[in-house]
C-alpha cells in the first residue's frame, strides 16, 4: 500500500496565484452564465421546431437528440453556477455522503463518454469536520486522477465507508490494462505525469493532511485499484 508522505504536499499559494485562480473563477462563472442563456435559447427554439414538425419522425428523432445533449450541457452550466461562490473561510460539520451524493452529477459530466462513475454511499450521516469546499475538492482531485490513470474505457465508483474512527473517501477503479505498479504509481509525485497530475497529487495530499487525514492506494486485483482519503469521524 502506498502512502503520500507528508513532506509531499503542497505549499501555500502565493497571493498572485491566489488573484489569477480568482480572477479565472470569474470568467469562468461569466462563460456559464452566457452558456446556460444560449442553451435555454436553443432549447425553446429546438422544441418548437419538433412540435412544428412532429408529423415527421426524421424531424422528430433529430430535434430529440439535440434536446438530450443540450440537456446535459445545461445540467453541467447549472452546477457550475451553483458553485459560484468564492470558498468561505472556517470549519464545520459536513456530512460526506451528502457531499459525494450533490458532486456526483458534475463529476460524471466531466469525466467523458469512456468512464462511467457509480456512487456507493449508506443511509446515515457520516459527519467530518472540515471546510466544504476543501472536501469537495479532494472528492474531485480523487475522481479526476483516478479517470487519468485508468486507460481507456473505465468504472469507477465513489464511495463513503465509514469504520470505528474513520471515514474513507474511496475511489475504486475497474480497468482493463492497469499497470502492475499502478497503486503505486498513483500516488507518486515523481511519476505523475506532467505538471497537472503531480499538482493534483500533492494537493490531496496536503488537503488530507489538513484535515487530520491521509491518502493510501492499493490494487484489489488485476484490473481493480482501489485509491482512498481516510479522514476522522465527528463524534
Amino acid at each position: 500500500m502506498r502512502e503520500i508522505a507528508v513532506a509531499d504536499a503542497a505549499t501555500p499559494l502565493p497571493a498572485v496565484e491566489v488573484a489569477r485562480l480568482e480572477a479565472l473563477r470569474r470568467l469562468s462563472m461569466g462563460a456559464a452564465h452566457a452558456l446556460n442563456n444560449a442553451f435555454t435559447t436553443v432549447v425553446g427554439e429546438a422544441s418548437f421546431l419538433r412540435e412544428e414538425r412532429k408529423a415527421d419522425p426524421a424531424v422528430v428523432e433529430a430535434c430529440d437528440a439535440i434536446l438530450r445533449e443540450l440537456d446535459r450541457c445545461a445540467k453541467l452550466t447549472r452546477a457550475l453556477l451553483a458553485r459560484r461562490s468564492p470558498p468561505q473561510a472556517g470549519r464545520g460539520e459536513v456530512d460526506l455522503v451528502r457531499l459525494v451524493r450533490d458532486l456526483a452529477p458534475l463529476l460524471r459530466e466531466t469525466l467523458g463518454r469512456q468512464k462511467e462513475l457509480a456512487v456507493d454511499l449508506p443511509d446515515d450521516l457520516v459527519l467530518v469536520k472540515g471546510e466544504a469546499e476543501a472536501l469537495e475538492l479532494i472528492a474531485l482531485l480523487l475522481v479526476q486522477h483516478g479517470a487519468e490513470v485508468a486507460p481507456g474505457s473505465a468504472k469507477l465508483r465513489l464511495g463513503v465507508y465509514p469504520e470505528s474512527a474513520v471515514a474513507r473517501l474511496e475511489l475504486e477503479i475497474e480497468a482493463d490494462g492497469l499497470a502492475e505498479q499502478a497503486a503505486s504509481d498513483f500516488l507518486d509525485l515523481g511519476l505523475a505525469g506532467g505538471a497537472v497530475a503531480r499538482n493534483q497529487l500533492a494537493a490531496l495530499a496536503d488537503l488530507a493532511q489538513r484535515h487530520g487525514g491521509r491518502c493510501e492506494a492499493r490494487r484489489a486485483g488485476p484490473c481493480h485499484l482501489v485509491a482512498f482519503v481516510a479522514l476522522p469521524i465527528l463524534g
